[in-house]
């Protein structure tokens, strides 16, 4: 097992951001499983996950402590606190990656939809 791949690098640019975030999370947590590491503590995990993301996720995560006041995607930065916190990491991931729904234009786009 100790030749086990890890998931391919988290690709932040281009298309369509919120598939591949959620791909590559299914894909990561299943690499822990796999290697024995689902069960380690918080500070290892986020280690692990932002070793496997890749540099521009790193990037995004490193900006976003380092700049509070102007985190990526205008998200909430990591507190310094919790930035070891697995489950927060995954978070602000998730809210970085996909994007919040507009209901008011998906009202209107469902209400000029054309039926045949």
């Amino acid at each position: 097992m100790d030749k086990l791949k890890p998931p391919h690098e988290l690709k932040i640019a281009g298309g369509n951001l919120a598939d591949r975030w959620e791909r590559f999370l299914e894909r990561f947590r299943w690499y822990l499983a796999a290697v024995g590491e689902d069960g380690s503590e918080d500070k290892k995990k986020v280690a692990i996950l932002l070793t496997v993301a890749g540099a521009e996720a790193q990037k995004c995560f490193v900006h976003s402590r380092t700049n509070p006041q102007t985190a990526v995607g205008n998200q909430p930065a990591v507190p310094a606190e919790t930035a070891e916190q697995f489950n927060t990491v995954v978070r602000k991931f998730t809210e970085f990656c996909v994007p919040r729904k507009n209901v008011i234009y998906e009202r209107y786009v469902f209400h000029t939809r054309e039926t045949r």
